[in-house]
C-alpha cells in the first residue's frame, strides 16, 4: 500500500502540473490551510492511516518552511491549522515554525492540534505565544483512551495537565477535540467534567469518526451506534457535535479555497484524504500551477457539480450525513 501510494505520488506529480486544464480558470485564492510540519509522531491512533502513507520520517528544515511560507504569502490566510500525519510538538523547533507564521501572517487564526504524551518544556511555552486555538486530542476516559490512542498512557495525560495548569496561556484558547466512536460515547461526560471543567478550557468539541483513505468507505456509519446511544448523544451534546448534515460535494471549501501539504511539500486537496497521489509540490512548483492543472480541476469541477471523480466518491464527511441526521445536527450547525 505504501510504495503504491509513493510510485502514484511521483508519477503524478509531474503528469498533473504537465496535463494543464484551461489557463484561464477563475482561482479563488486561498484563505484557509493546513500544514504538516512534521510525521513524527508518538502514537498509533485506531482511527489513523499514518502508518499506510508515510514514507521518509523528517521534521520540516527551518529553510523549507520559509520556503513554503513565501509561495504563500500573497494569498487572503484567514485561518491556518499545524497538523497532518504527526504530532506537531515533537519537531524541535516548533516554536520558531509558530513565530514565523505568524510574522508572515500577522491577522491569520492559528489553530494547533495536539495529542498531549509529552512533557511541557519552553518550547510549548513560546508557542502558545503565537497559536490562538489549541485544540487537546483527548478521545476517551482511561481504559477507552488508552485502547484507541495507543500507546498514549492516561498517566502522561495527567501529568500534562499538572504542568498545563501552571502556565502562561498567553490569550490562546484552548480547547478539547473529541473524536467520538461508539465505544467512548459514555466517557464524554467523564472528560468534560474531570478535566474540562477542572482545568478550565474553553469547550469539549465532539467529532464523529471518519476514515481518511480514498478506496474504503465507513460501512453504515449509524449501524455501530445503539439507539440508546444516539439518544444519549442528542439528547445531551447535540450542540457540542461539529458537522453539517444534508452535506453535499459542492459544500466542500477544500478544492475552492484550501491548501493542504505534507511535510516533504507534496499538495493534497484535503485533509480527509490522506493517501492519494500528489496535485504536485509547493517547493517546486508555483501555488497556481498546482491549482490549475487538470487533475486539480476535475476533482473541483466534480464537487462543484456534486458529481464526485474518484478522488471523493468515498469521501467521509460525506458519509456521516446519515449519522448526523438521525442525531439532529442542522444543516447551518
Amino acid at each position: 500500500m505504501k510504495d503504491k501510494v509513493i510510485k502514484l505520488s511521483k508519477i503524478n506529480l509531474n503528469n498533473n502540473l504537465n496535463d494543464k486544464a484551461n489557463s484561464n480558470i477563475n482561482l479563488d485564492r486561498v484563505d484557509y490551510i493546513c500544514l504538516e510540519t512534521t510525521n513524527y509522531c508518538n502514537l498509533k491512533c485506531s482511527f489513523c492511516n499514518r502508518e499506510e502513507v508515510i514514507d521518509k520520517l523528517e521534521h520540516i528544515s527551518i529553510e523549507s518552511w520559509a520556503k513554503l511560507l513565501d509561495k504563500i504569502k500573497d494569498e487572503p490566510v484567514k485561518e491556518a491549522k499545524f497538523t497532518g500525519l504527526g504530532e506537531p510538538l515533537l519537531h524541535p523547533k516548533f516554536d520558531v515554525l509558530c513565530k514565523m507564521f505568524k510574522e508572515t501572517f500577522p491577522n491569520a487564526f492559528l489553530i494547533v492540534a495536539t495529542n498531549c504524551q509529552y512533557k511541557i518544556t519552553s518550547k510549548f511555552k513560546n508557542m502558545m505565544k503565537h497559536v490562538d486555538l489549541l485544540y487537546l486530542s483527548i478521545d476517551g476516559y482511561k481504559e477507552s483512551y488508552e485502547r484507541d490512542r495507543a500507546p498514549a498512557k492516561w498517566s502522561k495525560l495527567m501529568t500534562f495537565f499538572d504542568e498545563f495548569e501552571n502556565i502562561d496561556r498567553a490569550n490562546c484558547r484552548v480547547t478539547i477535540n473529541y473524536v467520538v466512536n461508539p465505544d467512548n460515547v459514555l466517557d464524554i461526560q467523564k472528560v468534560h467534567d474531570k478535566i474540562l471543567l477542572k482545568y478550565n478550557l474553553e469547550e469539549l468539541r465532539l467529532n464523529i469518526a471518519q476514515d481518511w483513505s480514498t478506496n474504503s468507505n465507513m460501512l453504515n456509519s449509524v449501524g455501530g451506534y445503539s439507539e440508546e446511544k444516539i439518544r444519549y448523544l442528542k439528547e445531551n451534546w447535540k450542540e457540542n457535535i461539529k458537522g453539517k448534515s444534508q452535506w453535499e460535494f459542492n459544500h466542500c471549501f477544500w478544492p475552492k479555497r484550501a491548501l493542504y501539504t505534507t511535510v516533504d511539500g507534496r499538495v493534497l486537496m484535503c485533509a480527509l484524504n490522506t493517501d492519494t497521489e500528489s496535485f504536485g509540490n509547493i517547493f517546486t512548483d508555483s501555488l497556481d500551477e498546482i491549482r490549475s492543472s487538470k487533475a486539480y480541476n476535475d476533482v473541483r469541477e466534480g464537487c462543484s457539480k456534486n458529481k464526485p471523480s474518484d478522488h471523493c466518491k468515498n469521501c467521509s464527511y460525506k458519509e456521516l450525513n446519515p449519522i448526523l441526521d438521525k442525531l439532529g445536527i442542522s444543516s447551518s450547525h
